[in-house]
């Protein structure tokens, strides 16, 4: 399952990680970048993309485009957050390919997430109106934090379906719990308050994201076609 790929992703990520750290802003601009090159390259390799690790694949190109928009000019955020709005519908349809199971994890999982999306919303909102167009801002945020919070419940409820065996809907559950705390970190260091190491704690969050979801959908796609 892991190919020479992965662990050349695996070693791009450790530099963005100590790059953003170490403030290395030419290493950041290949280890970033590369990482999302190199995982895209690695899940080819293993699942040729077949069924529906199509969209899988797509989430990571959408992702990577993201990525590559928010390391240019400030101007371009909200052409990363579409880009990464784009990601999120397509995990969200690899993720929703059985329909979902009424059970009371299901319903608890939906409790919590919508308790945390609230609580984010609600702490990043006066930040958010502050900035030029702050209303139309708003709204931009606020829908794509209702996908990544979409993508979120998806990723968790797939421990309750039948179809994902334990390990794979524990790696998904994990890495979009992750996600969802990278953009949260993310939205805070950008909003609120500036964090120290901020950017470190938002990499190194959302590259363990990436892995975590893509590893279980993995997982996932070879245990079907097994």
């Amino acid at each position: 399952m892991f190919t020479w790929a992965f662990f050349i992703a695996a070693g791009f990520a450790f530099l963005d990680w100590a790059s953003t750290w170490k403030g290395w802003k030419k290493r950041l601009y290949v280890a970033k970048p590369a990482t999302m090159i190199f995982l895209i390259l690695w899940t080819i390799q293993v699942t040729a993309w077949r069924g529906d690790m199509m969209w899988f694949g797509l989430a990571l190109v959408f992702s990577l485009i993201g990525d590559v928009a928010l390391m240019l000019n400030p101007r371009y955020f909200m052409a990363g957050v579409g880009a990464f709005f784009l990601a999120h519908i397509a995990y969200l349809i690899g993720f929703n390919q059985t329909p979902i199971p009424f059970t009371l994890g299901v319903f608890l999982s939906a409790g919590l997430v919508i308790i945390a999306a609230i609580r984010v919303f609600q702490l990043i909102k006066p930040g958010v109106m502050k900035v030029p167009r702050g209303k139309r801002f708003l709204a931009a945020v606020t829908g794509y934090g209702a996908t990544l919070s979409l993508m979120l419940f998806s990723a968790l409820i797939t421990l309750f379906k039948a179809d994902w065996s334990l390990l794979p809907g524990v790696l998904a559950a994990i890495g979009g719990t992750l996600f969802f705390s990278s953009d949260t970190i993310l939205a805070y260091d950008r909003f609120v308050r500036k964090l120290k190491h901020g950017q470190s704690y938002v990499h190194l969050t959302y590259h363990l994201a990436q892995g975590c979801i893509v590893s279980g959908a993995i997982l996932h796609f070879l245990r079907i076609i097994i």
